[in-house]
């Protein structure tokens, strides 16, 4: 299982790495439409919908919010019309944090229940999508900071919580998580979020700021993972899918970052330290 994992990363890993730092933006963002596709469909499996055609339909219902707005505004920057999607992203994941406490199993048995589960697919897809895509139009290598400090922040609390992991951080919905695996997030975050602002050429304060900002986000990254766990938890689902040998389905690799990715758009559109991108 070990081998079949670090054959799939590699697979995966090295060819996303490569066109995230060298293709243009627009091939870039039909990449990430094809992702969120995919984890629509994925999304709609834990819904339980019954068939593939409605789980397809629903898809496409998703993948139309995100695929919409960019052709309505083009290759544009960071409008005001952008920072709205990424303040909605912020918003939900805001609430995301205040329901994840209250959770219960047994969410998704009743219709209300249920149709809630499958509308989080709007929120959680399209402002990762869209602040992806201006994220690499702005810089690609915000892109791949990105990843890597998502990385990070799972490797981090997989490795401490293992080690050390005694209380439960969230038992309802992922016992396997730990609050001192929460410490293994920061403790891994802020290295890279150091390395980060030094790669960047940040100034002192503007420095500090980004690595604030890097914690933000690694933490928020954790309500990703929280949330797809909700999902599987009521689907009675292990993985989200079997796309990716080892390792699971799509949603499985990029929860994390789905909270991630609007939170840190919007800390940097919100603390203008880096020029608006756009083009």
């Amino acid at each position: 299982m070990l081998r079949q994992r670090v054959v799939t990363a590699i697979a995966v890993i090295v060819p996303v790495f490569l066109l995230i730092a060298f293709a243009p933006s627009g091939v870039v963002a039909g990449f990430v439409l094809l992702v969120v596709a995919l984890g629509a469909f994925e999304w709609a499996r834990l819904g339980r919908f019954a068939t593939k055609g409605t789980r397809a339909a629903f898809a496409v219902l998703v993948l139309a919010v995100p695929a919409s707005l960019l052709l309505a505004w083009g290759g544009a920057g960071w409008t005001e019309m952008h920072a709205w999607v990424l303040w909605l992203g912020v918003v939900w994941w805001g609430l995301v944090f205040v329901g994840l406490p209250t959770y219960r199993p047994g969410l998704g048995a009743g219709t209300w229940g249920r149709w809630l589960l499958r509308g989080a697919a709007f929120p959680t897809l399209a402002p990762a999508a869209l602040a992806l895509v201006w994220l690499h139009a702005s810089a690609p290598m915000l892109v791949i900071y990105l990843l890597l400090l998502v990385a990070a922040a799972d490797t981090g609390a997989f490795v401490v919580g293992r080690r050390f992991g005694r209380s439960k951080l969230a038992p309802d919905i992922s016992p396997g998580k730990t609050r001192e695996g929460l410490l293994g997030t920061l403790a891994a975050t802020v290295p890279v979020a150091l390395v980060g602002a030094w790669g960047f050429g940040l100034l002192a304060m503007d420095a500090l700021v980004f690595v604030l900002l890097g914690i933000v986000v690694a933490l928020v990254s954790v309500a990703g993972d929280l949330q797809e766990s909700v999902l599987k938890r009521e689907a009675g689902a292990k993985d989200s899918g079997a796309l990716l040998p080892g390792h699971g389905g799509i949603l499985d690799r990029v929860d994390s970052l789905t909270a991630a990715a609007p939170v840190f758009a919007a800390g940097l559109l919100w603390t203008a330290l880096f020029p608006q991108g756009g083009g």
